[in-house]
Order: C-alpha cells, then structure tokens, then sequence
C-alpha cells in the first residue's frame, strides 16, 4: 500500500517594488517560507494587473511609492477589481497619512521595510490562518 501525503495548500504571493534589491531580498525571503509561492515581481503597475490577472495570486505585496506610478492607485484598483486578493504594503513611506490611506483601500496590513520586513512571514502566516 502506498502512502499518499494530503495536497498542500500554498499561499501565492507577487511583489512590486521598483528596487531590484527589494526584488532579490523578497524572493530569497520566500525561498525560505514553507507553503509559499511565490509567482514573482513587478516593476511596475502594468506588469502587477498582468500577474494577478494571469496568476492569481492570494496576496500582493506593494510598494506605494513606484517610479512615475502611485502603489496608492494601484491598491485602489487591486481592491475593486479582485477583492480576494490581500495587499500587504511594503514601503519606507510610513507616514500616518500613508497608513490611513492603505487601510481605508483595504490593505490586509502596512510594514515599513527599513525595520519591519522580518515580521512579513508572521504576518502572512497569520493571513493564511484567518
């Protein structure tokens, strides 16, 4: 008789960012998170529409500030056309408007990424969780 492990159930994450470091440093992040896919980064807001419409991914983590793009616009669009998705903000602009601004959007939680980008497998644990 053979033993069948149950199916595994992933949580598939994209990344934008304009950096390409915050790009390498998320991907070697997610390379060491079990039951995490990560389906890969964008650049920019046409590339992000592009994955989630191909993908479909179960979270999206963003950056507000894009080279000429607004993360913020890209938030609001995220919520209104794929209102399953998570976004979790990741930026270094955590001003309290910013923050107020990516709540009242939807955004599932706001991490600064000068001092809180280790907190980002908890907090996706904890979405996997809910």
């Amino acid at each position: 008789m053979t033993f069948i492990e149950p199916y595994k159930v992933f949580m598939k994450v994209i990344s934008v960012d304009d950096s390409e470091s915050i790009s390498i440093h998320i991907k070697t992040l997610f390379d060491s998170i079990d039951d995490v896919t990560f389906l890969g980064h964008a650049f920019r807001v046409s590339e992000a529409i592009q994955f989630i419409e191909t993908k479909n991914p179960d979270v999206v983590l963003l950056d507000i500030m894009l080279k000429d793009e607004s993360g913020i616009d890209l938030l609001a669009q995220i919520k209104q056309q794929y209102p399953s998705v998570e976004v979790i903000i990741l930026s270094n602009h955590s001003e309290p408007f910013y923050k107020t601004k990516c709540k009242e959007l939807g955004a599932y939680h706001f991490l600064d990424k000068s001092y809180e980008f280790d907190k980002l497998p908890d907090i996706l644990a904890k979405l996997k969780n809910s």
